[in-house]
């Protein structure tokens, strides 16, 4: 009895020494902006892979021009932040249409994706953040 238990000490340190794999994360994240004229959604989803080191993106604007998620560069930025960076065509806009490159900043521990956009011919960088939840959303591939 005394192996046994001796063993399954054992195992359990080699475990939990070993790193666990992260499992693939969903981030829905409600944005609040700091300008009012719909630039950023207020709904964005974040999709991440650490060991695939893959990244995707969703929100109103991406599904109005697409329809699909956006596959992002993986950029780890630190142990707890990712940049996500994309850029979208064809945005209807009063003007006619418009191109918007996005930057954002997912803070993973704390829950909360900061976002910035650059809309091209615009002078204004509308901006924004909030708070985010794990989600059951699966980017497909």
């Amino acid at each position: 009895m005394k192996t046994l238990i001796k063993a399954a000490a054992a195992i359990t340190c080699l475990f939990g020494a070993a790193p666990v794999v992260a499992a693939p994360v969903t981030y829905d994240c409600e944005i609040t902006s700091y300008e009012k004229y719909g630039w950023l959604s207020p709904r964005v989803l974040v999709f991440v892979d650490h060991e695939e080191k893959v990244t995707g993106v969703m929100d109103g604007i991406i599904a109005s021009v697409q329809k699909t998620p956006m596959i992002v560069p993986y950029d780890q930025r630190s142990k707890n932040r990712l940049k996500l960076k994309w850029t979208v065509n064809n945005i209807d806009a009063r003007s006619g249409s418009a191109k918007a490159s996005y930057s954002a900043t997912m803070d993973e521990p704390r829950m909360k994706l900061s976002i910035t956009a650059r809309v091209h011919g615009y002078d204004n960088r509308p901006s924004g953040s909030g708070p985010c939840k794990r989600s059951n959303i699966k980017l497909r591939k």
